[in-house]
């Protein structure tokens, strides 16, 4: 696992929140659309009594409903699927933090891509003599040995 890989961690996360709102959206335009309700159009042409004007129509649109609901449940399922993608990478990223032996560089890791915290802010956490340079030296060096 890479450096790059853990630094979408927290995009990862927010990529998670939206496709969630995402489908919560979709799911209420589904249930509008399966609770009904009725077109109104006005069309001229004889009435039943013989004269000519306006008249009105009221139906429920089948086919057009049809297919809206079948696009939205496709696009809910893209969806579902890509969420099932991000919280996988989500789940792998954690595994390979919690697989780290050095508890040192696990907290280090976890402060700046899973906290999103600053350099400066993870060697404050650290606490001691760190520097930011100090923090950001020590997660290169460990990259650089796997």
């Amino acid at each position: 696992m890479g450096k790059e890989l853990l630094s979408q961690y927290a995009d990862l996360q927010a990529e998670i929140e939206d496709l969630q709102r995402r489908i919560r959206k979709t799911e209420s335009q589904i249930e509008r659309i399966q609770a009904g309700g009725t077109v109104l159009d006005s069309v001229k042409g004889t009435r039943k009594d013989g004269t000519i004007g306006n008249i009105r129509i009221e139906g429920f649109p089948v086919i057009c409903l049809d297919e809206k609901l079948d696009r939205l449940y496709r696009y809910k399922n893209q969806l579902r699927h890509s969420e099932k993608c991000a919280m996988e990478l989500v789940s792998e990223i954690e595994k390979y933090i919690n697989s780290i032996e050095d508890c040192r560089m696990r907290r280090i890791i976890r402060y700046r891509f899973i906290d999103k915290l600053s350099w400066n802010a993870v060697a404050d956490k650290m606490g001691g003599n760190n520097t930011e340079d100090g923090m950001r030296m020590v997660v290169s060096r460990f990259f650089e040995k796997k």
